[in-house]
Parts: C-alpha cells; structure tokens; sequence
C-alpha cells in the first residue's frame, strides 16, 4: 500500500485552518494533541502530523473504499528525523516526512524499508497553478519515465474508484502510485522493484527542472482536494 500528500505552508488556507480554535479538537488523537503548543504557535508542526494522516488515509483507501477519512483516527507517531507510523485502528504504517522550503510532503509505504518508492515533490510554475492535477501528472509521468529509462509517452495515468493507476503502454503497469497537489506544490509517490536502490538528498523543484526533483529512494532507512476534505469532514471549521 502507498500514499502521500503535500502541504503548501504559504498558502493563506495553512494559516488560517490551523489557527483555528477547533481545529485540533477535530483532527488530532488526544496523545497527538499533548505535544502541541495550545496557542497554535507552530503551524508547520500541525500540518507535518495532517500530511501524515492524509497520505495513511490514501493507503488505508487502497486496501478498502469503506474507509473514512477521520483524521483524529489516524494516530501518528514521528521521530525527530520525522519517520515512523500512522495507526489506523489495527493497522500501522511506516510514514517519513520532508520538509524543503514551505513544502511538507509525506509519504506513507507498506514496507518500513522504503525500498523499491520513488517521491518527489515540485514548486509548480505560474502556468501550471491554473490546472494543477494536470501538472502532477505531468510531473509525476516524466519523473517515473526517467527513473525507469523510458520515454514519458509510454505511460499514462487513469483513475480507477478515485485511486490512480499507472498504465504502460496499453497494459495495466504493476506500479502504485499515489498523487497530491495543495497551493503552489505538487507531489507524488510510485512504488516499482525496479526502482533503483539508493539514498539522495531530497529537495525541492519547479516542475520543468527535473535534474532537482526530489526523491526519497532509502531502502535501509527505518522509518487532493486539501481544503475541500477538510471543509467537508470538518463542517463549520471556520
């Protein structure tokens, strides 16, 4: 199972949902809850936790479409390298969060290794704000592509039940692949075996700069609709 999911820091919707007065009665577990500063002080700390949710939410949703997003159900648990695991119930996941610039961008795997996953997150250009979910797709299509030595018309991203599958070149490809857009980022997750196993320092890109996308390749590390889930789960947050 794969999931991932970006915050945009600078984006006024950070500042204002997470200064809200009930917004952590609403999102954070009561042990989450205790490590937060009770003046809202520290936003970034707030939206590393959201991200983590929110990408386990989209590997829970992988596994079962019954599966509802809420988010003080989805417990995290993060070192100070930002590794660990998001419980859902009777379910863990190992989770990893980086952070560059104003972007937080989690990614939650199957495997504690992270073996075999290939992310990258991107600073998307002034053209590419006015249609966002192309633009990850883009990004996300040339960035597998080179890492798989092909060419980015040899695959194609479809939907199936709201979840995105990868398909080559006119067959299903057994790559999962996860995908999250928020202010001006965009991000995505893939998991193939023949990814290549190796540990770059992750960083920030604008989507037409590929030689600097970010990737997390660790096989030994231990480990989209942004606002409009949350307005929904969260009635009246505002």
């Amino acid at each position: 199972m794969l999931g991932n999911d970006i915050v945009d820091l600078s984006d006024p919707e950070s500042s204002r949902d997470a200064s809200h007065p009930r917004f952590d009665r609403r999102v954070f577990a009561p042990a989450e809850s205790r490590m937060l500063p009770t003046d809202h002080s520290d936003r970034q700390k707030r939206w590393i936790l959201w991200s983590a949710k929110e990408a386990a939410y989209k590997a829970a949703r992988r596994e079962s479409a019954e599966v509802v997003f809420s988010p003080a159900r989805f417990v995290v648990d993060l070192d100070r390298s930002l590794r660990g695991s998001v419980r859902h119930g009777s379910r863990h996941w190992p989770v990893r969060v980086q952070i560059e610039a104003d972007c937080v961008h989690a990614v939650v795997s199957e495997n504690a290794s992270f073996a075999g996953i290939l992310s990258a997150a991107c600073r998307l250009t002034s053209t590419e704000l006015h249609d966002p979910s192309q633009a990850v797709r883009r990004f996300a299509l040339s960035s597998i592509a080179s890492e798989l030595g092909l060419a980015s018309s040899d695959l194609r991203i479809e939907k199936t039940g709201r979840i995105p599958q990868l398909i080559l070149a006119g067959g299903a490809a057994h790559v999962a692949l996860s995908l999250a857009h928020h202010g001006s980022y965009a991000g995505f997750a893939c998991c193939d075996p023949r990814i290549e196993r190796a540990d770059r320092t992750a960083q920030c890109a604008t989507a037409d700069d590929f030689e600097r996308v970010s990737r997390w390749r660790s096989p030994d590390a231990p480990n989209v609709g942004f606002a409009s889930r949350l307005r929904v789960q969260q009635g009246g947050l505002r």
